[in-house]
């Protein structure tokens, strides 16, 4: 009996597995849709619905269909969606929540998509190399929090939320435009999308506003750990 229930189960957890960590070299948690928390490391199964934190270090998770995904320090993401047809990616959402992702897609099939989602934007790729920033201090934006999308190699799709302009009467009679309230309906919010090519980036504000479309990438930062590990790691070996 017991043989048999234990038969029955594997089935199962292959099905749920999405990916698996490759590499933890700090401190990393994943939470599932239960709340319960667990330690990660590598060769750690990564499952649907489970939040990926990254306390120090970094953390890699490689996908089944292959693609790979890294978060630094103060990383947070969930895992929405994942479905694949043999070692093909049909749809991965991923949430987010803080911190910076990079990621590299494998070709997706046909219809398939795969996309990162901020509280700011949408990145939806197919086939590239591409970083988001999810709460991002940016000097050009003067101080104010952005998501930033980044595209290293091919195409990014991104889709920013964007508040339109209210109008209201003013005390005079007059109509003024009153843009960006703190608080509005889900009907004053207008989606607005661009294309990114490789080398060119899109900065969203905290409140919606688009602050730049394609705006040229400058040389890599040079006090960005996070790019420098990134270039560490996908060096090529000798």
């Amino acid at each position: 009996m017991k043989a048999a229930l234990l038969a029955c189960a594997v089935p199962w957890v292959a099905f749920a597995s999405v990916g698996k960590v490759t590499l933890a070299d700090g401190a990393s948690t994943r939470v599932d849709d239960k709340g319960a928390a667990a330690p990660l490391k590598a060769g750690t199964e990564i499952e649907l619905n489970d939040t990926l934190k990254v306390s120090s270090g970094h953390l890699k998770i490689e996908l089944n269909d292959g693609s790979e995904i890294a978060l630094d320090k103060g990383g947070e993401l969930k895992i929405d969606e994942a479905e694949f047809q043999g070692q093909d990616c049909k749809s991965f959402v991923g949430t987010l929540k803080s911190g910076s992702l990079w990621t590299k897609v494998k070709h997706l099939l046909g219809g398939a998509k795969y996309e990162v989602k901020t509280q700011r934007a949408v990145a939806g790729v197919r086939g590239t190399i591409f970083r988001v920033d999810a709460d991002t201090l940016v000097l050009a934006a003067k101080g104010r929090r952005t998501t930033v999308v980044r595209v290293i190699e091919g195409a990014v799709g991104v889709t920013s939320k964007v508040a339109k302009a209210v109008k209201k009467a003013a005390p005079n009679g007059k109509r003024t435009e009153v843009g960006k309230p703190a608080e509005i309906s889900a009907d004053q919010w207008e989606q607005k999308f661009v294309e990114l090519q490789a080398g060119q980036a899109k900065i969203v504000g905290d409140d919606g506003e688009d602050l730049f479309e394609k705006a040229e990438l400058a040389d890599k930062e040079k006090n960005d750990a996070f790019q420098k590990w990134l270039d560490g790691q996908n060096k090529p070996t000798k």
